[in-house]
């Protein structure tokens, strides 16, 4: 059986997702090439303009400081010339005649700089002579004469230095401003040449050369009166607020940057003494900047050329490059369509290439292997198994060898058909059993046909499984025919067999019943034991007393007897006559009579005393406070006549103060009793000697809350371990059939946790004896 991978094939998608522009492989690289090329181009002219757009701005400020400078000086030279040339015309003009004067100034017009007019003032400020040009020849009349003593040209020259240049001289021809020199002589009659704007702007501009810059000249007043900028600042602009002016007037370094009608021009002052004016030269900056641009027009045909040089030859390297990939994508198509294929992976000369076809090679390799692993599991599979397109009416694709056997029919017959046209159901069949799916999932019982006929009771299952190019549907189908005939005679055993549980429940109800008889027979019979032992205990201490009575009582009846004897002996030694040492002898037989008795009564009345206190205490079980010593030496006394002829003894080391408790005495007594005759029975058997060694104290230490413990201890034979984890449950004795019966340990512990509140413990080895430890609190619950 073979299927579209999972997934997005060539020409899929997948579901729900849109599919995404897709672009070939060469395309990819040819695009990667490009953009690599242009980005490694576009960062190293990145870092190219960053490093020489400062250095531009820089050389360019240097040049424009130099330019503006060499300007300065030139035209000093330039208009010194003129200056030179106006005051040799003054010198000649000043000892001429008036008409050679003015001839003189005409021709002084002409020879050197372009002047518009000279003027020779007298003293006092009236023109004497004056040289003129063009038309103003006739008019010179109108000149002569005139009073310019308030004119600040001539002002300035009377006051001041001996020549002074001005920009904002007012012309006498016409009234317009323009520069005019002024020069004094030692007569003090002053000589004013006029020299128009565009005289001037033409002396700046052969003197700036053919330097782009624009170039303002300022008067000392701070208005612009050449402007080689096409004029547009000459005469209106006034700079001399302007920063870079403060601080040259100041004697402060220019600033290098200006603003002006919104743009930024690199700025360059020279001022020139000699003139008295300022030069001021401009150059734009940023884009505006002829070098500036100039580099990025090189950068961007460079760009343009690397880009044109990338889209020619990227194509034929990305070809190169994705020419094995796309052998190695052919053959994975081939694979994937299930063709057969032989031979290596196409390789080439891109190692990851290799490397890829290697990967997908054993990936084949490992996909055939898993197909064939797979269809040897789909075939090797018990259950009858079938494959169906659902998008081609579910005709069957792939059955394995367990439904041909089961449904007796040959692959050959099958695939490509539907189960309605080779007869194994109905189309309602089908339709009810897809109709019952939930999620991808249905499964239902129903009857179908083998090839033979035979009609067949199924379990079938289906499970829909979507592909990205194909829709299938996987059935499993399951003979549940035998089954369906176990479970009917189930049913039928299990009717039987309710009939026989009711009749077995009635037989246990009865057992139950009898055997709770019988139970609280056993349980009235243990209280009934546990009354016995108390009371065999008590009637063993009963006569244990009696003995020990027997002694006392005895010896007190025969000193009274000996009394009684002395009585009569000195009653008939007085008839025949009393005598002094008669009488002595018989005071001193009453004095040793009288003595004995009284000590064999006491001792009595002790025995007495002890055994009335334990049998109220053991027969009462009253709560009373008592000193432990106490209750430990009555117990011990009313015990000691039963160890009076045995080789045992008992050794009691107990405080008789300071151990004080508010509890049952009588449970207490019974315990430690029990406890003594436990260890003369069973720790001594057979043993010529023995001691039961009784002590007693209080607990201090952190979380005791100050418990009292008392330990029976004895070296008799010990207990062992198999049988220390059951020695306090009822019943158990090692006598067994020898007098005991196995509750005296038991009585023991319950007394000591139900009614004292305390614990019982055993310590114990073979051979070492046994350590009995009781644990009381100072007050019972």
């Amino acid at each position: 059986m073979r299927t579209a991978p999972q997934g997005m094939g060539r020409r899929g998608r997948v579901a729900g997702r849109p599919r995404p522009r897709v672009w070939r492989m060469r395309s990819h690289l040819s695009a990667l090439l490009v953009v690599t090329m242009l980005v490694t181009f576009a960062v190293a002219g990145a870092a190219i303009l960053l490093a020489r757009l400062p250095a531009i701005e820089r050389a360019t400020q240097a040049e424009l400081q130099a330019h503006v400078e060499q300007l300065a000086g030139r035209l000093e030279l330039l208009l010194g010339t003129a200056q030179n040339r106006l005051e040799l015309l003054d010198t000649l003009a000043r000892d001429a005649p008036a008409g050679q004067a003015e001839r003189l100034l005409d021709e002084g017009l002409r020879a050197g700089l372009p002047l518009d007019a000279v003027y020779r003032l007298s003293a006092d400020g009236r023109v004497l002579a004056a040289g003129l040009g063009g038309e103003w020849l006739r008019r010179r009349h109108e000149l002569i004469g005139s009073d310019l003593s308030a004119n600040a040209l001539f002002q300035a020259v009377r006051r001041g230095p001996a020549v002074v240049w001005s920009g904002r001289h007012m012309s006498l021809r016409g009234g317009g401003r323009v520069a005019a020199l002024a020069v004094r002589d030692a007569a003090g009659q002053v000589l004013v040449a006029e020299v128009s704007p565009a005289v001037l702007l033409q002396a700046v501009r052969v003197a700036a050369g053919r330097r782009a810059a624009t170039l303002w000249v300022v008067d000392r007043n701070g208005d612009v009166i050449v402007d080689t900028g096409g004029g547009r600042e000459q005469g209106p602009l006034n700079i001399r607020a302007w920063p870079l002016m403060q601080a040259r007037l100041q004697g402060r370094a220019a600033e290098p940057i200006f603003r002006h009608e919104g743009r930024t021009y690199h700025a360059a002052v020279a001022h020139s003494a000699v003139l008295g004016w300022d030069f001021v030269g401009q150059a734009p900056t940023g884009w505006a900047n002829p070098r500036v641009r100039q580099l990025v027009s090189y950068m961007v045909s460079s760009l343009a050329g690397c880009l044109l040089v990338g889209l020619l030859m990227a194509p034929f390297w990305a070809q190169r490059l994705t020419r094995p990939l796309q052998r190695i994508v052919r053959r994975a198509e081939r694979t994937t369509r299930g063709e057969p294929v032989s031979g290596d992976w196409p390789r080439g000369h891109v190692a990851e290439f290799n490397r890829l076809a290697g990967d997908l090679q054993s990936m084949a390799e490992a996909l055939q292997e898993r197909e064939r692993k797979f269809l040897a599991i789909f075939n090797a599979s018990p259950v009858p198994m079938s494959v169906t397109d659902a998008a081609n009416a579910y005709r069957l694709l792939d059955v394995n060898e367990a439904w041909c056997r089961e449904l007796r029919s040959s692959r050959d017959q099958v695939l490509g058909r539907t189960a309605t046209e080779i007869g194994l159901w109905t189309e309602a069949q089908r339709s009810a059993l897809l109709g019952r799916m939930q999620g991808q999932r249905a499964s239902a019982e129903t009857v179908l046909l083998r090839g033979d006929g035979e009609p067949m009771q199924a379990q079938v299952s289906a499970q829909r499984v979507a592909l990205a190019s194909q829709d299938l549907v996987i059935w499993a189908i399951m003979d549940i025919g035998p089954q369906r005939r176990i479970e009917q005679q189930l049913r039928e055993m299990n009717q039987q067999l309710g009939e026989r549980v009711a009749q077995r429940t009635e037989a246990l109800a009865a057992a139950n019943a009898e055997l709770s008889a019988t139970v609280e027979q056993l349980r009235t019979a243990q209280d009934e034991l546990v009354r016995a032992e108390k009371m065999a205990a008590l009637g063993g201490l009963v006569a244990g007393v009696a003995h020990e009575l027997n002694t006392p009582l005895g010896n007190g009846v025969m000193a009274v007897s000996a009394m009684a004897e002395a009585g009569r002996s000195l009653r008939a030694a007085q008839a025949g006559g009393l005598r002094r040492s008669v009488l002595l002898r018989t005071l001193e037989q009453v004095e040793q009579a009288t003595d004995i008795a009284g000590r064999n009564l006491r001792r009595a009345a002790h025995l007495v005393h002890s055994f009335k206190q334990v049998a109220v205490d053991q027969t009462s079980a009253q709560r009373r406070s008592f000193e432990l010593g106490d209750v430990v030496r009555e117990m011990v006394a009313s015990l000691t006549p039963s160890f009076a002829r045995t080789p045992y003894r008992i050794d009691v080391q107990v405080p008789a103060c300071g151990l004080l408790l508010d509890s049952y005495p009588g449970a207490l007594g019974q315990a430690l009793g029990n406890l003594v005759q436990n260890a003369v029975q069973h720790g001594f058997e057979g043993r010529a000697h023995g001691t039961v060694r009784i002590t007693g104290g209080r607990s201090d230490g952190p979380g005791e809350d100050g418990r009292i413990w008392l330990r029976v201890a004895d070296d008799g034979c010990g207990i062992a371990a198999a049988q220390q984890d059951r020695l306090f449950e009822p019943f158990m004795t090692a006598r067994l059939g020898k007098g005991g019966i196995g509750l005296g340990l038991h009585i023991s512990q319950a007394a000591v946790e139900n009614l004292l509140g305390g614990s019982l413990k055993l310590c114990s080895a073979p051979g070492e004896g046994a350590c009995f430890e009781m644990r009381l609190p100072p007050r019972a619950p």
